[in-house]
């Protein structure tokens, strides 16, 4: 009857753009009573079938079987439910703009950043929000300060949860003549309502209107540069609404006069039922928002398990609270909003757990990195540094299998040193990790390697013993015949190592302590090359033994003349410098300090001698006299024992003066 008497008149538009698929959708359903029209836009990775047709379709098989402006909620709901079923190969994502007319008036609810606009005679009457970051930064610093990325950063859409919140309107009468536009993202973020009131200006019919939003908006690309994806516009003109009948009007304004007749009774009843109404949201807000509280702490202590079970509580607690009345609405969306994205973020965690259990790596990862931003976004440190170190932990374990599986590739073909390369690398990293399973296999996999070497080794030691054996067989012989020879080249050898000695010896008594060190380096490198008789050694032994000792006295006796000439030079340069000091010259004291002290050093000498010249240093640093007075005079001969450590090091003239 209603859609008899009126005339709603309705078109569209739609573009794929860069899309695999089209990831927008419009349909509209007209009834006897009522009609109802859905607009919706995915964001998800699905290509093979379109998520915004999917909860366009969902809303109007909800809207035939119960047609109300009442029941958006639910058309919302069982679009949720739908989409939230369809998300098997990946989480699909819709945002959603229905509405719903009687032909007379109309209500409509969105859930994301489709919206619609009403024009009527060449200005906007109406324009719907979003459900945005975007919407949120424009409220709060104006629209110049936004980045328009930020259009697409979804706060509400289907697929997110189990529960959706869309924005459902206030009642609106249908003005005839007026122009409903139903625009997705891509159309309204790219076009300015001015730009959307200058094309419906100049245009005489809908289907025009539409192709000039169609051309402004491709041309706005070509000028930016810009790759656009899938965007649908669909307008609505109200031609003719139904007109209700005036005495129904009548009726219903007496039964209102009739509901005023009784104002003291109803303001009583509804005084009382506020006050309780009021007194159970605040004891249920208070519970709720001690269980958060808990989960907080919880969570702060990374007893991620327990706040998981203190927030379920919470979510549960918060599907009481009623939204049909207005008491602390804001107080209880902000509340549910809240637990229910701390249980969805631990729920997250929990999954990611189990996936790092069952060895799906890769989706740890995934789930972790998402937990890591939605921690940051809910300013939970502790569970955002725990997710990237999850990160990390995963990361090592994968590089330890591919270890691993390295190590077992090598193993399979008789590689074994390569093999052990690479087990014990994966070995090296699981002792910064506690997997003890993991490390015996490892470990287990090393100790078959080495059975294994060991084997083949005995095995080639037992062939080489025989061929050893037959070899030694066949060489007695010929030892035998050489064994002659080498007894007259033991003779010739006993005679050169005896001319050795004998130089050596003259050139120690002539003072030459270098050459008779280089005459018993041959004949010691001769012994150790000698193969004659033992009795023929051992008087060898004996001479050369007395020779090196006599050498490494003279030698000795050398370095402590040397050493002492040094200690000498150095005492000499600190009384040079204590009169220096006391003649008025610091500079001159300063230097010969510090050739003392490099003295020192190079003997390595860091006894109270050092300390007597850095006080000295640091009284001529004071301007103070005295320091010279405390440094010791070393007479030539009082020097260090040659034989303590420090006095080893010698300068190439002190070896010269040492060597003769």
């Amino acid at each position: 009857m209603r859609n008899l008497n009126s005339k709603l008149v309705m078109d569209f538009i739609s573009e794929q753009g860069y899309d695999s698929i089209d990831k927008t959708y419009v349909a509209y359903t007209p009834l006897e009573n009522f009609v109802c029209i859905a607009i919706a836009e995915s964001y998800d990775n699905e290509t093979e079938e379109n998520s915004a047709q999917l909860a366009v379709e969902a809303v109007l098989t909800a809207f035939e079987k119960k047609p109300s402006l009442k029941r958006l909620r639910e058309y919302f709901r069982y679009a949720n439910e739908q989409v939230m079923l369809h998300s098997t190969r990946s989480q699909l994502k819709v945002s959603l703009t229905v509405l719903v007319s009687d032909y007379t008036r109309m209500r409509y609810a969105y859930c994301g950043n489709t919206r619609l606009f009403i024009l009527y005679e060449n200005i906007l009457t109406h324009v719907s929000k979003t459900q945005t970051k975007y919407q949120q930064l424009k409220e709060e610093d104006g629209e110049e300060q936004i980045d328009p990325e930020e259009i697409h950063n979804l706060t509400e859409y289907l697929g997110r949860e189990k529960h959706v919140s869309p924005f459902v309107s206030k009642v609106l009468e249908l003005t005839e003549g007026s122009t409903i536009l139903f625009a997705t993202s891509n159309l309204w973020g790219g076009l300015s309502e001015i730009e959307v009131l200058d094309a419906y200006e100049s245009t005489n019919t809908g289907r025009e209107f539409l192709e000039i939003l169609q051309e402004l908006l491709l041309s706005l690309q070509e000028e930016r540069d810009q790759r656009m994806g899938s965007f649908t516009a669909a307008i609505l003109y109200i031609e003719k609404t139904f007109k209700e009948d005036v005495q129904k009007k009548k009726k219903k304004k007496r039964m209102i006069w009739m509901a005023v007749a009784i104002p003291v009774v109803l303001f009583i009843i509804v005084s009382i039922v506020i006050l309780c109404i009021r007194a159970w949201d605040r004891r249920k807000i208070k519970e709720i928002e001690k269980s958060d509280q808990r989960g907080v702490r919880y969570m702060n202590y990374s007893n991620y398990d327990k706040a998981l079970t203190v927030y379920e509580e919470a979510v549960k607690q918060a599907e009481t609270l009623s939204l049909n009345n207005l008491q602390y609405i804001d107080e209880k969306n902000e509340l549910i909003d809240t637990v229910t994205d701390r249980e969805a973020i631990l729920t997250l965690y929990q999954e990611a757990e189990a996936a790092v259990l069952g060895g799906q790596y890769e989706q740890a990862v995934k789930l972790y990195a998402q937990i890591q931003k939605e921690a940051v976004y809910q300013g939970f440190d502790t569970l955002s540094a725990d997710a990237e170190k999850k990160v990390e932990q995963i990361t090592a374990r994968l590089q330890i299998m591919q270890y691993i599986s390295l190590g077992d590739l090598y193993n399979s073909t008789e590689d074994y040193e390569e093999a052990l390369f690479q087990y014990n690398r994966a070995l090296n990293e699981l002792t910064r990790m506690i997997d003890l399973e993991l490390q015996g296999d490892v470990q287990a996999k090393i100790f078959a390697i080495h059975q294994k070497q060991k084997e083949d080794a005995e095995a080639q030691e037992a062939a080489q013993k025989e061929e050893e054996q037959q070899k030694a067989e066949a060489e007695q012989k010929k030892a035998e015949a050489e064994a002659e020879e080498k007894a007259a080249a033991a003779d010739r050898a006993v005679i050169r190592i005896n001319t050795y000695i004998v130089n050596a010896n003259n050139a120690l008594e002539e003072g030459r302590t270098r050459r008779a060190r280089e005459l018993y380096k041959q004949a010691l490198a001769r012994y150790n090359k000698f193969t004659g008789a033992s009795e023929d050694a051992e008087k060898l032994y004996k001479d050369i033994t007395a020779l090196g000792q006599a050498i490494t006295e003279a030698e000795v006796k050398a370095a402590e003349d040397a050493q002492e000439e040094r200690l000498a030079q150095a005492a000499k340069y600190a009384l040079q410098a204590k009169e220096a000091a006391r003649g008025g010259d610091p500079a001159r004291a300063r230097k010969l300090y510090e050739d003392a002290l490099a003295v020192y050093r190079e003997l390595n000498i860091w006894d109270e001698r050092m300390e007597a010249v850095y006080d000295a240093i640091d009284e001529l640093s004071q301007g103070s006299s005295q320091g010279a007075d405390t440094v010791p005079v070393q007479e030539s001969g009082q020097g260090q024992d040659a034989g303590q450590p420090g006095n080893e090091t010698q300068t190439a003239g002190q070896e010269d003066a040492a060597q003769g």
